[in-house]
């Protein structure tokens, strides 16, 4: 990846031209030629190298007590959705609330629920199998 931006952010010097032609020539914008070049002068090759486009932080991202507080809820609760999860967490006085999509993206990233009950009427000894018996 570095070898051919090596070759454009020499060119001007190299090849006598203007930047502008160089990156017209290139099909880059003056603007991405100058922040390549200021982290070559500033890195050497090694700052030519993809980065990351993640953000360091997120400062609106829920925070990690809620998240576990949600999963324990829906832990307890099996059959309880986002919408009911979400009034739960109202009652209980949560703050900040996230809203209901929130509450759906955290519940489909944790996965299925760890200790899941039985529906009801499906356990050994249900009315319909002492009726049969």
């Amino acid at each position: 990846m570095s070898e051919p931006w090596i070759d454009i952010l020499l060119a001007p010097e190299r090849d006598r031209l203007s930047v502008a032609e160089v990156c017209r020539r290139n099909g880059i914008s003056r603007k991405t030629f100058y922040v390549y070049r200021d982290r070559f002068r500033a890195l050497g090759p090694d700052g030519l190298a993809p980065r990351s486009r993640r953000p360091l932080n997120s400062p609106l991202r829920t925070a990690r007590s809620t998240e576990q507080l949600i999963m324990r809820i829906r832990d307890a609760h099996p059959g309880w959705g986002a919408r009911r999860i979400r009034g739960e967490l109202v009652r209980r006085g949560v703050s900040p609330v996230p809203a209901v999509s929130t509450v759906h993206a955290i519940l489909r990233r944790g996965g299925p629920p760890t200790a899941v009950r039985e529906p009801a009427g499906s356990a050994a000894g249900s009315a319909q199998e002492c009726v049969r018996a």
